[in-house]
């Protein structure tokens, strides 16, 4: 091989490791613009029910009143005193549709979950977000929890994960601050660490990623376990 041929080789070399180079910082661009873009869907979200909430409780009093009923649809409480506040493009409250991913959603560590949450009521708004109710009980005592809103920060497009694009809010019968992020007054270091419902990549569950991205001003940061 002569000089040429090897000045070519290096010159390749060096190409290729540019283009290699080039692809990472990429890769980590679009990943860094997704967890803004998701905190901030999710701050928006927060911000949207909590409104929609204060407007419902204004005319129909605390969540408590409105007749939940544990284990069943609820499908009338949910519309009158929810859905009818919202902006929303598909309805699949009182029946199954394709508001919410047909598809069992995965966990931070990229297992599968038995979480399917296309059969329950669901809504899906008009700037994509959607969100499926899931009765808890009646709530009727003060500060109980009536629902948990899981919601889908892109609606039905991937990952379907838990802490990248689905997130837990509930729903409670407060006079004063009736939606927040899933067990929000959990201590940090529990939401990070809790083997059920952490915000970790081995939790079975990570119910408690919204409540962390919360505490840290609705940002996703570079500790999250993304």
């Amino acid at each position: 091989m002569d000089e040429i041929q090897r000045r070519k080789l290096r010159a390749v070399g060096a190409i290729a490791v540019l283009v290699i180079v080039i692809l990472f910082i990429f890769f980590i661009f679009l990943q860094e613009r997704e967890k803004k873009n998701n905190a901030i869907r999710l701050k928006m979200f927060y911000a949207d029910m909590a409104q929609t909430l204060q407007f419902s409780m204004n005319s129909n009093g605390p969540p408590g009143d409105w007749g939940w009923h544990a284990g069943y649809r609820n499908a009338n409480v949910i519309n009158n005193y929810i859905v009818n506040y919202l902006r929303v493009s598909k309805n699949c409250v009182a029946a199954n549709g394709d508001c919410m991913p047909k598809v069992n959603y995965m966990t931070l560590g990229k297992r599968p979950t038995k979480v399917n949450l296309s059969s329950l009521p669901s809504v899906k708004m008009n700037n994509g977000i959607s969100f499926a109710v899931e009765t808890v009980k009646s709530c009727k005592k003060q500060n109980s929890t009536c629902a948990i809103f899981y919601v889908d920060v892109n609606g039905e497009k991937k990952p379907n994960m838990f802490g990248r694009d689905l997130f837990a809010f509930e729903l409670v019968n407060s006079t004063s601050i009736p939606f927040a992020p899933y067990k929000v007054n959990t201590d940090k270091n529990t939401l990070l660490t809790d083997s059920n419902y952490g915000c970790n990549h081995t939790s079975n569950i990570a119910l408690y990623c919204c409540a962390l991205i919360y505490s840290n001003s609705w940002s996703i940061g570079k500790k999250y376990p993304w």
